[in-house]
């Protein structure tokens, strides 16, 4: 119980101060923000300062009107910028609502407004109003010190999905399946109704959840004492977003009690379904982990949706920050309404009732195994593990992260498609527009230059002009041509046809960088320097390999994150400690945002990939950890055969060798099947995928040199790497996964001759694979490369991003399975070893 009061007001607390160390500039934001309005007002207002002095144009009424409203909203915007120079933030929001307010009028009458959009104006309208009102300096809601703001920030983490299966796993479902327990047969000789017995456990879960939800308020009242905004003012705060083209505002408090009352509902419904799977499977773990692994998958799939199409979708009310946030409040109190009228109705029928449901607990079948046959012990601890239901536990796990991710990873692929047919018609239309409007400009220079009257200073630069328009014509032409020649294609659903317009924009930034003189500009890199160069030939080598082995087309497109991309720090600079002399800032951030766009390509054989690049593997080493390997000592720690197995004529040993090979067979079998069913899931989704789809493998500086036939050298930088094909890169994979799920095993049955507590060997076993990959790391010595600590992180291993950090010459999977292959040789004949002294 105490755990229900500590851990909400540690989360609360530790979000706190994560917000208190973040230091935002609100002057230097506000001073850019109104350069911005400079930027829209001040292009309008010599146009109409023209118009009114030309005494041939007359202003209509809207035009003056227009004229007037922008020569406001300029003053205001020079008090607003000012003010936020200053730092006199009360004086700086009454300066922003009323340039906000004549930006409004001025939108009404002609919106072409250049850098602010009229969607955001009207988002942040209700906030500055909000700010004016209740005198509030400067806020920014994401990352606000303010108590209620970390309060929210805190119930999606303490309200989501997988924290209401803890708490009723932990704190609920015991009391709610007390009644099938044979101790619990008493209470059918008390003057007591089951359904008065049962109403009392009901009070102590409202109890359990109330205790929950006011130690979380609880501890943001403790950090209240913080607050820059007053209470009142935090709770009318507006939350404003659009949906489906409709502006949605919900005052502060209404979304805070609309949380805790889905937070409520959620959790007495999950414990009625989890309590009733419960009663008829026998198995209280693992239907929690079901039930809430369906429920993040359902959630997941909900957002593929439209907002209006998940309204009454029970799976979107699981998601509860968004759904509050996406649908007005009339239908999130109807809702709330059946919700509540569902959950009582369940409370009353099912968990209050006693009901005779069927046991669907499968029934043991014997199948003789004659013991003095040689394969006896190991069947016979086979048949265990697989009575224990271990493999299909273990297996369901896996497959529900992979599901949760593959949906996930769909949800994106189906947003980055839409996005690319988008671009790629805005593109094709803006070259069409450009090309049609060369010529009128041709025409114009070329009548200049042929008119004699003429002036002869002014042919010089006139002939420049027009040469340049020639140049910009025939590139926009080629631009063009090379988009309309693959439209019947792309347009037909073939994006592989978009690889061709990537090959060539990444190839042009690579000639940029290189100074071949052929390309003048990139639409990405800054400017011509050498610390460009790694990720553009990179990009430029991965575009040449999709285009000759018809490699599908990833959305969003290239160029792709790879780990040479530049810091700041690393731009030109021109002396020391000076910032850089060839670069702003602002450009340099849209470069690192345009190479480090996230691409994700879903497919049977993608996803099993994931298995090594998302760090499933982890996950993996875990499961075979508390399910496999800790088999030995768990027979000790409980009541397990083991004893009967003792007084055989068979030996310790014996018995040890034939647990240690079975743990160790279902493990491999583990892994075979999750490895099918993620491919059988990916490519149900998407398609099997293609073979020789690439990786980048980065190499050490050291082993480029010794080796540079089999290696691809970066220009003008002595850098190395090569592309493999997915199938190439799977392999290797199994093999350091197979190599270390033995060395794994066999850590942990070494372990288990010390010592006969199962939780003890599993914390040890964990920590010391930690320690061991920490210590690895943080000491860069060359011997570090042969510790088959090291590729425990088989993604790093296989991306080569470990042997290039420090420049490890031997470090690769090969290496790491024969290291890893010795380890584990070496932990058995030290564990047979210990085994022997006890036989003694």
């Amino acid at each position: 119980m105490y755990l229900l009061i500590a851990i909400p007001i540690i989360i609360v607390i530790t979000i706190f101060t994560l917000r208190f160390f973040t230091d935002i500039n609100f002057s230097e934001q506000e001073r850019i923000k109104a350069n911005q309005l400079l930027a829209d007002l001040n292009w309008r207002i010599p146009d109409f300062y023209y118009a009114e002095q030309d005494p041939t144009t007359e202003l209509s009424d809207e035009d003056a009107l227009l004229y007037e409203l922008i020569d406001q909203a300029e003053r205001e915007r020079f008090t607003y910028s000012v003010s936020a120079y200053y730092e006199e933030w009360t004086d700086m929001n009454k300066a922003k609502q009323k340039i906000w307010d004549l930006l409004l009028q001025i939108a009404e009458i002609d919106p072409e407004l250049r850098s602010v959009n009229i969607e955001d104006l009207q988002m942040e309208k209700p906030v500055i109003d909000w700010a004016v009102e209740y005198d509030v300096g400067t806020h920014d809601f994401s990352t606000d010190q303010n108590s209620l703001f970390v309060l929210f920030k805190s119930f999606d983490w303490l309200f989501s999905l997988p924290a209401i299966m803890l708490v009723i796993f932990f704190f609920c479902l015991s009391i709610f399946l007390e009644p099938n327990y044979s101790v619990f047969k008493f209470s059918q000789v008390l003057p007591l109704s089951y359904v008065k017995i049962m109403g009392n456990k009901l009070v102590i879960f409202f109890a359990i959840i109330g205790t929950y939800i006011g130690s979380t308020i609880i501890g943001s009242l403790l950090i209240s004492i913080f607050d820059s905004a007053s209470l009142k003012a935090q709770l009318n705060y507006p939350l404003v977003k659009i949906a489906e083209g409709e502006m949605i505002t919900k005052p502060f408090w209404q979304v805070l009690l609309f949380q805790i009352l889905f937070f409520i509902g959620l959790t007495l419904l999950s414990l009625v379904i989890v309590a009733v799977l419960a009663k008829l499977f026998h198995n209280e773990l693992f239907i929690t982990f079901i039930v809430g692994a369906v429920g993040l998958i359902g959630m997941q799939m909900t957002r593929l949706s439209s907002t209006a199409k998940i309204t009454f979708n029970p799976f979107a009310w699981l998601d509860t920050a968004n759904f509050i946030f996406f649908q007005r409040t009339d239908r999130i109190i109807t809702v709330l309404a059946i919700l509540f009228i569902v959950v009582v109705c369940l409370t009353y029928f099912v968990l209050l009732r006693n009901l005779r449901l069927p046991k669907l607990k499968r029934k043991a079948k014997y199948r003789g195994i004659r013991k003095l046959s040689k394969s006896f012990l190991l069947r016979y601890e086979w048949l265990k593990l697989n009575r224990q239901s271990i493999l299909f536990y273990s297996t369901a796990i896996i497959v529900a992260f992979t599901l949760f991710s593959a949906i996930d990873s769909y949800q994106y692929l189906e947003v980055q498609t839409d996005q690319a047919y988008q671009d790629y018609v805005n593109e094709r239309d803006r070259l069409r527009n450009q090309v049609d409007s060369y010529p009128e400009i041709i025409e114009a220079y070329q009548q200049h230059l042929d008119n004699p009257d003429t002036h002869p200073n002014d042919l010089i630069w006139l002939e420049q002009f027009l040469n340049m328009y020639k140049s910009e014509q025939q590139v926009a032409e080629s631009k063009l041509a090379e988009i309309e020649a693959i439209e019947a294609d792309f347009l037909s659903g073939d994006l592989s046809v978009l690889n061709k317009i990537e090959h060539r924009r990444l190839k042009d930034d690579y000639l940029f960088v290189a100074r071949t003189g052929e390309v003048q500009s990139s639409s990405t890199i800054p400017i011509d320097h050498v610390i460009f160069m790694p990720n553009a030939y990179i990009n430029y080598r991965l575009s040449e390999w999709k285009i000759e082995n018809e490699i599908d087309f990833v959305p969003p497109g290239g160029p792709y994150k790879t780990l040479l991309i530049p810091g700041y720090e690393e731009s030109p600079r021109s002396g020391e400690m000076q910032p850089p002399s060839g670069i702003d800032r602002e450009v340099f951030d849209f470069y690192l945002a345009e190479v480090d766009k996230e691409h994700r390509y879903l497919s049977g054989l993608n996803l099993l990939a994931d298995l090594f690049n998302e760090y499933f593997y982890l996950v993996i080493f875990i499961l075979l950890i508390g399910f496999y390997s800790l088999s030995y000592v768990r027979e000790w720690d409980g009541q397990g055969t083991i004893r009967y197995l003792l007084v055989q004529p068979i030996s310790l040993k014996r018995t040890f060798k034939s647990k240690m090979l079975s743990s160790l067979t279902m493990g491999f079998c583990f892994v075979a099947i999750t490895s099918l069913l993620v491919f059988v899931i990916g490519s149900l989704l998407n398609g099997v995928g293609q073979l020789n789809f690439p990786f980048v493998q980065y190499v050490s500086d050291s082993l480029g040199l010794a080796s540079k036939e089999a290696f691809i050298e970066i220009p003008m930088t002595m850098k190395f790497f090569r592309i493999i094909p997915l199938w190439q890169l799977l392999l290797m994979g199994l093999g350091l996964l197979l190599t270390n799920i033995v060395m794994i095993n066999q850590l942990v049955y070494y372990l288990s001759t010390f010592a006969k507590n199962q939780w003890a060997i599993m914390a040890t076993s964990i920590l010391i694979l930690g320690a061991g990959y920490i210590f690895s790391i943080i000491l860069p010595f060359d011997f570090q490369q042969f510790l088959p600590f090291l590729y425990l992180d088989i993604g790093r291993i296989l991306t080569g991003e470990t042997a290039i950090l420090e420049n490890y010459q031997y470090l690769n999977w090969c290496t790491g399975m024969i290291v890893q292959s010795l380890a584990a040789l070496g932990l058995t004949l030290l564990s047979l070893r210990r085994l022997r002294k006890f036989n003694d």
